[in-house]
């Protein structure tokens, strides 16, 4: 018997960039929070207690440490599913943006480092 190996790429248009920051996010006028577990210019994948559904239109805002003004971008909800961790039953959620806000690429240049 032969075991075959193969080598795990990602093949996403923009790769994504591990984070855990800490973000909120606003859902038919309620705000939720969340924590964003990866990041792109195109998108990105969260956490929280609360998931919204398929298809909807969320606002994320980010609070960056040493910054003048917080980071707010939308995004749509393209996918997701109910996990448990240490912290309870958890949503993950992939979004995906229209657009890549500004200075959203000054903060992927900062988690890459």
């Amino acid at each position: 018997m032969t075991i075959q190996t193969r080598v795990s790429q990602d093949r996403r248009n923009a790769s994504r960039i591990m984070s855990r920051l800490e973000c909120n996010f606003t859902f038919e006028g309620k705000q939720h929070k969340a924590m964003i577990l990866d990041l792109s210019m195109k998108g990105a994948f969260l956490s929280s207690a609360f998931m919204p559904p398929n298809g909807s239109h969320i606002i994320v805002e980010i609070q960056q440490p040493g910054a003048k003004k917080d980071l707010i971008f939308n995004g749509t909800v393209i996918r997701g599913n109910w996990g448990h961790s240490e912290h309870g039953r958890r949503g993950r959620f992939g979004i995906r943006f229209p657009d890549a806000p500004i200075g959203l690429l000054a903060l992927i240049s900062k988690l890459y480092s």
